[in-house]
């Protein structure tokens, strides 16, 4: 069976159930409040230190390392702003 017949399955069950089909918006962000930081490191590749960057972590894990620059900055202090918004901007009922 492929993925999208998988996928219209679970619609149509999910339909079935509910009497609505619910979509998930796919820039929609579960990550829980406070889940998130930011810290400026430095990569070194082999053995010599490297300019500086700005990684994220969610949950303890790495996220994404980005250049140290005002507009990366910027967007890390948004990126940790960011709280879970409410359900009702995530789900929509059809």
């Amino acid at each position: 069976m492929n993925k999208e017949a998988l996928t219209a399955m679970t619609i149509e069950a999910g339909k079935r159930i509910l009497g609505r089909e619910i979509v998930i918006k796919s820039n929609a962000d579960f990550t829980p409040p406070g889940k998130r930081v930011a810290r400026q490191v430095r990569h070194t590749m082999s053995g010599r230190r490297t300019v500086p960057h700005i990684r994220w972590y969610v949950a303890g894990k790495t996220y994404r390392s980005l250049p140290l620059t005002k507009e990366n900055v910027k967007k890390t202090v948004d990126w940790q702003g960011l709280s879970q918004p409410s359900i009702s901007t995530q789900l929509t009922l059809l």
